[in-house]
């Protein structure tokens, strides 16, 4: 078999004098290669293949927060919830990692800025979590992290501060409340009985309009929510796609409703065909609370006493569910249905006669 040489430069030396290297292959396509491999390796591999593009620069954690809040975010979001979203970059990710970029925002990183948060409420320090690991998520489909230092199991919330506790109303005190909403005017007295009787959130009732209320079949279709921007009122989607629903209407609250309308929001501002501006809302309330005494309770607090009185009334969990618009078996347990004192007594002493039994 014929032996294939060939000599071929492959450089200089220090003082310039060229570099020769014999090689050889047992066939001409396969010395070719060698020659190929042999510049490639060589000194002199520039001559023949081009540099690569240099790897782009990361971004800055603001620069690309901003154009993902702007791609994946402006459009989607309620207004309410992207004004959450701007408040937190503003206040507190901005101000520590403007120019940082995002590549360096490691686990140890995100767990120091935590604990410098710690005066502030676990709650909070949970949703500045979520939003950053959303955005580390769009980080990573990038390719600019290889995993996401927000999800890492190690994180903990520092905060000392614990949730609020929204707790029922005793029924002594809802009892004294409802025959009290006579004394208040009509718009007034519309609202805190809608908030009493359906468990609705405050944003459904001010979205609701007389057209929604189906007397025939005693129900209200919740389909819409208001929320607020910079005092204006916007009418969007209900805050989760099970806040779509019929609430069953009490008895009670048909004396209340009346006379009624045919069209317009039950509660309006300037006119029926304007939902109220937060501010509009705000009057509102003080004018209730300056004429009855609603316990310290908010419409949130009437929303946990309704899901109370339906698991007092051995409504099914399913069904709780579905009337307060809940889309977690969970939160729904949890949050909204609360354990009267007289019924946990009335438990013990169930007990006390089995042990006599």
């Amino acid at each position: 078999m014929a032996i294939h040489r060939l000599r071929v430069f492959i450089g200089y030396t220090d003082d310039d004098k060229p570099i020769i290297k014999q090689i050889q292959a047992n066939s001409e396509p396969a010395l070719a290669d060698l020659a190929a491999r042999t510049l490639l390796l060589s000194s002199r591999r520039s001559e023949f293949v081009a540099d690569p593009m240099p790897p782009k620069p990361c971004p800055s954690f603001k620069k690309y927060t901003e154009e993902w809040v702007k791609t994946f975010k402006l459009q989607k979001l309620k207004p309410t919830t992207l004004k959450g979203y701007q408040a937190i970059l503003r206040s507190h990710f901005y101000p520590v990692w403007k120019n940082t970029p995002i590549s360096q925002i490691t686990t140890n990183v995100i767990q120091e800025f935590l604990c410098e948060k710690k005066s502030l409420s676990n709650k909070y320090l949970h949703e500045m979590r979520v939003l950053l690991a959303q955005i580390m998520d769009s980080a990573l489909r990038d390719g600019w992290i290889s995993v996401n230092p927000a999800k890492d199991h190690r994180i903990f919330n520092p905060s000392p501060k614990q949730p609020i506790q929204r707790n029922a109303l005793p029924l002594e005190a809802l009892k004294e409340i409802i025959p009290s909403l006579w004394g208040l005017g009509r718009h007034d007295r519309l609202y805190l009985s809608l908030v009493i009787f359906t468990g609705m959130r405050r944003g459904e009732v001010l979205a609701l309009r007389w057209e929604d209320i189906d007397f025939e079949e005693n129900v209200i279709n919740v389909q819409r929510n208001v929320t607020y921007t910079n005092n204006q009122p916007f009418i969007g989607s209900p805050k989760t796609n099970s806040g779509y629903r019929a609430v069953p209407i009490l008895d009670e609250l048909l004396s209340f409703l009346s006379p009624y309308e045919e069209s317009g929001y039950i509660v309006f501002g300037a006119d029926s065909e304007s939902p109220m501006t937060l501010q509009a809302f705000r009057c509102m309330m003080d004018r209730i609370h300056s004429t009855i005494d609603l316990h310290g309770a908010t419409a949130h607090v009437f929303r946990h006493t309704m899901g109370t009185m339906l698991n007092d009334a051995q409504a099914d969990v399913k069904t709780i569910q579905s009337i307060l618009g809940q889309s977690d078996y969970k939160t729904t347990m949890d949050r909204y249905v609360h354990p009267r004192e007289n019924k946990k007594q009335e438990a013990i002493k169930k007990v006390s006669l089995l042990l006599h039994d």
